[in-house]
């Protein structure tokens, strides 16, 4: 039915009731008014622009699909991500206190009056606890390897240094945390709430800023794999087409697979097309038109040991996938309304795998297949769970469906390139129709690749330097030709990587790292005043950044303003009370004799002589 038919046959009728019942014409006008664009999207299927993201949320689905909701509701997905309540409470240890030795830092988790909260603390030389305790917000996880911790501060969220795991039923370390204490300041980043959640809305390059509020939806929902309902809802309460809303099982395999793809499938580099942010991307769509996915190639004498959440990566790599000529899919073999308990798995997905194996496809013995435990278990062999080397206590499916345990990749892996682009694999490029990524895609790809493999930064510069000309405002090329310049190690590059960050920042850069990268040359420049300025400007713009306050404060003492450092050093340790660098300079405020009667902190242990820093003062 066209738009200008059913406009006529359902909604006039439909106005003409409305006048009838005495709402009057203002009323009936008012209505017509409010309801015109949602009545245009539920006969055109148009979800509107990005701005209007037509998300309803999960429970305006449940309406007409309760029992698929009431079975998704209890899967992994379904309970990505909880608030803390009364209720959570008591499915989760509540109590536990840590010492991490690495570190020298001592942690405790505990509940008081309905709520759950984290302390990270240590004991000083002289005896005196220094403390920082924080409420927490939300867990993130559905527990089946673990779960990590959300705090709030402000506007901003960040993750807390305990995550509570399965395995081993109490709190440890969360992820990376063993690497550095990274204390209540580590950053909710927009990629990586986008898959842990259902309708998150972090800002951008916010450096762990939200809109209020946070989430619309916490756990991830139906309109993360179908797409916004909001059109689609609208028809089916007027009777329209119900053509608004995106099935994954009537889309090609490819297709389907993008809708997987954003959150199991990692690489070396994800980036998010110019403009694009992690809520664009539409189901039925390509993914590569709003994140693209990159990795290094596969080299034969170092086979990557770990595939953490490269899943449709392995998948590919696996002989069903190239044995179906790309008919395998995602949803093959998992169907995400509905997850098997851990009894019914084996024979939940021995079905799955029956569809194309026979009982005799096995070459073990029927008999000596039925005497394990679990008999017959198709995926216990073929896809065997292993631990995590980079996350503590968990443990992940192998979905490269091998043969054997040590079954080396086939030949296909190192062949995963194309001509158009010979040093990375795009994962997300259609294989029907390879194409070259933008520069700019292709800018930041380089930029996050070198960080693991340095070899990488010498395209990253060779990029920035191509696009120089045609986009020399762009923030990613002046960032860039800054790293290039810096990297010289002479008078010039060091006065071309300070306009270059100059720039990078008049143009909107929000990236911490650029304002301590021109703090610091400005300061070997001789120009202080210059450093401290931009560095406040950074530490209103990234109020969480250690680096900025420490840096700051340093600059100011070598100046002889100690009253304006103390005044830095006092709002830094109030941010990061645990910071060791700061609390020596807030040592240095209390123990100083012209600085501390200008220091409001009180009872600071003494920690020692003040950090140095160059002594050029203009």
């Amino acid at each position: 039915m066209r738009a200008r038919e059913y406009l006529g046959s359902n909604l006039l009728p439909h106005l003409a009731a409305m006048a009838v019942k005495g709402l009057g014409t203002l009323v009936v006008l008012l209505w017509f008014g409010s309801h015109v664009k949602v009545l245009r999207a539920a006969v055109s299927g148009d979800q509107g622009p990005a701005g209007d993201s037509g998300y309803v949320g999960s429970r305006a689905c449940a309406k007409c699909h309760p029992s698929i909701y009431e079975s998704f509701s209890k899967t992994d997905m379904g309970r990505s991500m909880s608030e803390i309540t009364p209720a959570l409470l008591e499915k989760i240890p509540t109590s536990a206190n840590i010492f991490d030795p690495k570190h020298n830092r001592h942690f405790e988790v505990y509940a008081r009056d309905g709520n759950l909260y984290q302390s990270e603390y240590r004991t000083a030389a002289d005896g005196k606890e220094v403390r920082e305790t924080q409420k927490l917000e939300w867990m993130i996880g559905a527990g089946v390897n673990g779960s990590g911790a959300i705090v709030q501060r402000d506007d901003y969220l960040f993750e807390a240094p305990l995550s509570v795991y399965a395995k081993i039923q109490g709190w440890a370390l969360s992820p990376g945390y063993e690497f550095g204490d990274y204390g209540f300041n580590r950053p909710i980043l927009p990629a990586c709430i986008a898959c842990h959640s259902g309708q998150p809305q972090p800002v951008l390059e916010g450096n762990g800023r939200f809109q209020k509020p946070p989430f619309t939806e916490l756990a991830i929902g139906c309109e993360n794999c179908h797409g916004p309902g909001q059109s689609h809802v609208a028809a089916a309460q007027m009777g329209a087409p119900l053509g608004s809303i995106t099935n994954p099982a009537k889309l090609s395999p490819w297709l389907a697979d993008n809708i997987c793809m954003p959150c199991h499938q990692t690489g070396d580099a994800r980036v998010l097309e110019i403009g694009k942010t992690y809520r664009d991307f539409r189901p039925g769509k390509e993914l590569d038109d709003t994140l693209s996915i990159f990795l290094v190639p596969f080299a034969r004498d170092s086979v990557p040991k770990d595939d953490l959440l490269e899943h449709y990566l392995s998948m590919r790599l696996s002989k069903c996938y190239q044995k179906s000529g790309g008919q395998l899919g995602c949803i093959s073999c998992h169907n995400p309304h509905l997850q098997p308990s851990p009894e019914e798995t084996p024979a939940y997905f021995r079905q799955k795998c029956l569809v194309c194996h026979t009982e005799k496809s096995c070459a073990v013995p029927l008999n000596l297949r039925q005497h394990k435990t679990p008999p017959d278990d198709c995926a216990g062999c073929h896809m065997p769970k292993r631990d995590v080397k980079v996350i503590s206590h968990s443990i992940l499916t192998n979905h490269r469906i091998i043969a054997e345990a040590e079954e080396p990749f086939p030949d296909a892996a190192f062949h995963m390139t194309t001509a158009q682009l010979p040093d990375l694999v795009h994962l997300t490029a259609n294989p029907a129709q390879q194409k070259v990524p933008p520069p700019l895609t292709l800018l930041q790809a380089y930029g996050q690749v070198m960080l693991i493999y340095p070899e990488y930064r010498e395209r990253y510069w060779s990029m920035a330097k191509q696009l120089e000309s045609t986009q020399p405002e762009n923030i990613l090329v002046l960032e860039a030709l800054a790293d290039w310049a810096t990297h010289k190690n002479d008078a010039e590059g060091r006065s071309f990587a300070v306009r270059s960050l100059e720039a990078a920042i008049r143009h909107g850069a929000t990236n911490p790292a650029d304002f301590e990268q021109l703090a610091i040359l400005l300061v070997a420049a001789d120009r202080q005043a210059d450093a401290l300025e931009i560095m406040q400007q950074g530490m209103r713009l990234v109020p969480y950044d250690a680096e900025l306050y420490r840096l700051s404060a340093r600059v100011y003492f070598s100046r002889k303003r100690d009253q304006q450092a103390c005044e830095v050093v006092a709002k830094g340790l109030q941010n990061f009370p645990q910071d060791e660098e700061i609390r020596s300079l807030a040592d240095h405020c209390v123990t100083h004799p012209r600085a501390k009667k200008n220091y409001a902190g009180e009872d600071l242990p003494v920690r020692g002589a003040l950090c140095g820093f160059p002594s050029n003062r203009r």
